[in-house]
């Protein structure tokens, strides 16, 4: 049961919202010494329409179901310029993304630059606008892949979704998480492990992908 608290109106959120949710004290991280997630990272929120993209290049479009536990998995092959549909957010490599909607599906991933090439053909990614992109203002921030996806913040985010269908939650929720100290000094070695795993789903990922086309080969050529 969420705990309660009193909020003056003149502590109320721009547009007075009078939403319960928004004032639940559990949407803070209760780190004492940290560095809040807003202050290390750009949240990019530029759009992109199927109009303003390449006609000669192909795009591999993720939904929100493609990225969980840290990594994108299996997703459609990439389609042209005139499949891609609604708006979407132009990902780079060293992007974190986080799904606001339904943050219990812990669709949280790393953007490595394996997902640039598709079976050899490069490829330009664009992500569904549900997703909040993070961009690195200098070094890489794979390490914050683990740290989103840990049971504290996961009860952040948790507390934080507002709406009863499609529940969400919102940047300045985002933004206001704070990274322990510690977790900061420790930031390149644990970027490198998560650098490291994604690798080796990559692999595991294109190697299934080759055994299934050669046994389609194989298949037709009997057929």
């Amino acid at each position: 049961m969420a705990q309660s608290a009193a909020v003056a109106v003149s502590n109320l959120d721009a547009g007075f919202v009078l939403a319960p949710e928004r004032y639940d004290p559990r949407r803070a991280t209760k780190a004492l010494d940290g560095i809040p997630l807003g202050e290390m990272v750009e949240v990019i929120s530029d759009q992109v329409y199927a109009t303003s993209c390449d006609r000669d290049q192909r795009y591999l479009v993720l939904d929100t179901g493609y990225a969980q536990e840290g990594v994108i998995r299996a997703c459609n092959p990439p389609v042209n310029r005139d499949e891609i549909g609604s708006a979407k957010k132009r990902l780079q490599p060293d992007d974190v993304i986080v799904s606001r909607l339904r943050p219990y599906l812990r669709q949280v991933a790393y953007v490595d630059p394996g997902l640039f090439r598709f079976d050899g053909e490069p490829v330009d990614l664009l992500c569904s606008t549900e997703f909040f992109v993070l961009r690195s203002k200098g070094e890489s921030i794979a390490f914050l892949v683990p740290y989103l996806l840990s049971d504290p913040v996961q009860r952040v985010l948790a507390a934080a979704q507002e709406g009863g269908h499609h529940p969400r939650f919102n940047q300045a929720t985002l933004k206001g998480l704070v990274v322990p100290d510690s977790m900061y000094r420790q930031r390149k070695a644990i970027s490198d492990r998560v650098l490291r795993a994604v690798a080796l789903h990559r692999e595991s990922e294109s190697a299934r992908r080759e055994l299934v086309s050669s046994c389609n080969s194989a298949v037709t050529a009997t057929a």
